[in-house]
């Protein structure tokens, strides 16, 4: 292996998923991550930003009085999901209850939910637990 691919192996953390892990990998929400009900069957995400430290940038964030939170809205869809993400359904079962809930085929509830976990995953509101392969 060059020195290339080994640069790439340690900038690059991130692994590929295969479609039967992502299958049965379990969505779980962040413990640190609040959340508040809207009376239209919203969401309201209260996520803790993580801070810079005690120098310079800290200073300025604290002199700014930059917020240490901040809120994600989801829409009654994106609601039902995030309820979902509980660690005990799969990725499988909650695309079964959208296609069951909102009148989906397969192919459009797989990707919406695809689509919808990576953006909380991206935002660290949710992890997805992989177990091993059979």
């Amino acid at each position: 292996m060059g020195l290339v691919q080994v640069a790439k192996r340690l900038i690059d953390r991130s692994e590929t998923i295969k479609p039967e892990q992502l299958r049965t990998s379990k969505p779980l929400r962040n413990p640190e991550v609040d959340q508040s009900i809207g009376d239209d069957g919203s969401v309201l995400l209260l996520a803790p930003l993580i801070r810079q430290g005690t120098g310079m940038m800290g200073l300025m964030a604290k002199w700014m009085k930059a917020p240490d939170h901040k809120k994600f809205e989801l829409e009654p869809v994106g609601a039902f999901v995030w309820n979902l993400c509980d660690g005990r359904h799969t990725f499988e079962g909650i695309s079964k209850k959208l296609r069951e809930q909102f009148k989906m085929n397969r192919v459009e509830a797989d990707a919406a939910l695809l689509a919808f976990l990576q953006m909380l995953s991206q935002r660290r509101l949710i992890t997805l637990t992989i177990g091993k392969e059979n």
